[in-house]
């Protein structure tokens, strides 16, 4: 009786701390993103359509090159939502677990200087509690990040859309 009363109350302690334990387990290894195959997968699939495998983007296009600049809106909190909220990584096919493995792998992959030990990974809670609002205008949601970002002498990728001769 003993041994079931304990396993018992072992197992409501581990319930108690599931939340905890998931967002450990999903900022483990913030050295590693890199190595998630799974992550490269879902960018390949659901990312580089547009921004293609290396990054570069359709800059003619109005698709920003995520090179040496991607990682410059983590600095940001409203650049991380921007991350987050973004249409195309918002409406995607991705959980909200895989798009947060997703945006530390394309910050790890096309902007490591950003991952410093200041760098605070994505989780799924915080991209569950973003995604589900939408721009009302992206196009002067990324002014406004570039121009905080020019205020703290940094340059994002020019970002055209919108504003292209046609």
């Amino acid at each position: 009786m003993w041994t079931s009363l304990r396993l018992a109350c072992l197992g409501a302690v581990l319930l108690a701390f599931t939340p905890w334990a998931q967002a450990q387990e999903e900022m483990a290894g913030t050295g590693d993103y890199l190595q998630s195959s799974q992550a490269f997968k879902d960018y390949m699939l659901q990312c580089a359509g547009c921004h293609r495998y290396d990054g570069q983007g359709l800059t003619h296009r109005g698709i920003p090159d995520f090179n040496q600049s991607i990682g410059l809106f983590t600095r940001l909190p409203a650049g991380r939502d921007y991350m987050i909220r973004v249409p195309g990584a918002s409406q995607s096919q991705l959980d909200n677990a895989d798009l947060a493995r997703v945006l530390n792998w394309i910050v790890a992959k096309f902007s490591p200087e950003e991952m410093t030990p200041e760098y605070r990974p994505f989780t799924s809670a915080e991209v569950g509690a973003s995604r589900r609002h939408r721009f009302d205008d992206v196009l002067k949601a990324r002014t406004e990040l570039t121009v905080q970002m020019n205020k703290m002498g940094l340059e994002p990728a020019p970002y055209l859309y919108g504003s292209m001769e046609r």
